[in-house]
C-alpha cells in the first residue's frame, strides 16, 4: 500500500504500522504491513519498507531506499540515499551506510559499522562491530569479517571468506573464494590472494609461490612478514626455521637449500 496523503490531506497508513512521535515520513513512501518505526525516525522520499520491518529510534533513511521484508535496523543508524537491503538484514546501533549500497538477504552488521558509498555485500554476510568498509568494495556471499576490521576502498572479497578481528586491507586488494585470515592481519594496497589462502596473524610484506621444487609439482608459499618468514607447504604451516628443520629430518635437502636461498632474497 502506498503511504501518501488522501484527498483531505491525511495519511493512508497500512495495517498494524506503529509510528511514534517525531517520525518524519514524506509522501510517496511505501510501507508494508506491520512495520514498526521508533521515535524521531526520518525517512526520505520514495522509500520502500517491506512488511514487518523495524527501525529503532533516531534512524535516518535517505531518499529512494528499499528495505526488504523483516529487516531490523537498530537505533541511530544512518543510511544514505538509494540503498537496497534484501530480506531479513540486521544492523546494529550507530551504523553508517553510504549512498547506493546493496545488501543481499540475511546480512548482519554489528554496532558502529561504517560502509562507504557504492558498497555491495552478498547474501549471508556478517560484519563484526566497528568494521569500516571503504567505498565501492564488493564482499561476496557468506563472508565473515571480524570486529574492528578496516577494508580500504575498491577491495573485492570472494565468497565464503573468513577474516579475523582487527585486520587491515589496503585499497584495491582482491581476495579469492574460501580464504581465511587470522586476527590482526595486514595486506598492503593492491594485494591479491588466490582462493583458499590461509594466513594467520602476520603483517604481510611480500610473498611468492614456488612450484615443482623437487619435481613433484608441489607448491610452496613463502611469506615475508614483519617478524620474519613464514612457509606454507601442503599441511605444513610455520616459520622458515621450522620448515627447514622438518625438511632436513626427512632428507629433503633440496627444499632446505632452495627455500632458504629464496627467503633471503625477498
Amino acid at each position: 500500500m502506498q503511504f501518501e496523503t488522501n484527498a483531505r490531506g491525511g495519511w493512508v497508513i497500512p495495517a498494524n504500522t506503529v509510528i511514534p512521535d517525531g517520525t518524519e515520513i514524506p509522501a510517496w513512501s511505501d510501507l508494508g504491513e506491520s512495520c514498526t518505526l521508533g521515535a524521531v525516525c526520518k525517512i526520505g522520499v520514495n522509500c520502500t519498507l517491506g512488511a514487518g520491518c523495524t527501525l529503532d529510534v533516531n534512524c535516518t533513511l535517505g531518499a529512494g531506499c528499499k528495505i526488504g521484508v523483516g529487516c531490523e535496523i537498530d537505533a541511530s543508524c544512518e543510511i544514505g540515499v538509494s540503498c537496497t537491503f534484501s530480506a531479513y538484514c540486521t544492523l546494529g546501533v550507530f551504523c553508517e551506510i553510504g549512498a547506493s549500497c546493496t545488501f543481499g538477504e540475511n546480512c548482519t552488521l554489528g554496532e558502529s559499522c561504517e560502509l562507504g558509498n557504492g558498497c555491495a555485500l552478498g547474501a549471508h554476510c556478517t560484519l563484526g562491530a566497528g568494521c569500516k568498509i571503504g567505498a565501492y568494495c564488493e564482499v561476496s556471499e557468506s563472508c565473515k569479517i571480524g570486529a574492528y576490521c578496516e577494508v580500504s576502498e575498491s577491495c573485492k572479497i570472494g565468497a565464503f571468506c573468513e577474516i579475523g578481528n582487527s585486520c587491515w586491507l589496503g585499497a584495491f586488494c582482491e581476495i579469492g573464494n574460501d580464504c581465511k585470515l587470522g586476527n590482526c592481519c595486514t595486506l598492503g594496497a593492491g594485494c591479491t590472494l588466490g582462493a583458499e589462502t590461509q594466513w594467520l596473524r602476520v603483517t604481510v610484506e611480500s610473498w611468492l609461490t614456488l612450484a615443482n621444487v623437487d619435481g613433484s609439482g608441489r607448491q610452496v608459499k613463502i611469506v615475508k612478514h614483519a617478524e620474519g618468514v613464514r612457509v606454507e607447504a601442503g599441511c605444513f604451516q610455520g616459520t622458515l626455521e621450522e620448515f627447514c628443520t622438518r625438511a632436513a629430518s626427512e632428507g629433503k635437502d633440496r627444499y632446505v637449500r632452495v627455500i632458504s636461498a629464496v627467503a633471503t632474497t625477498m
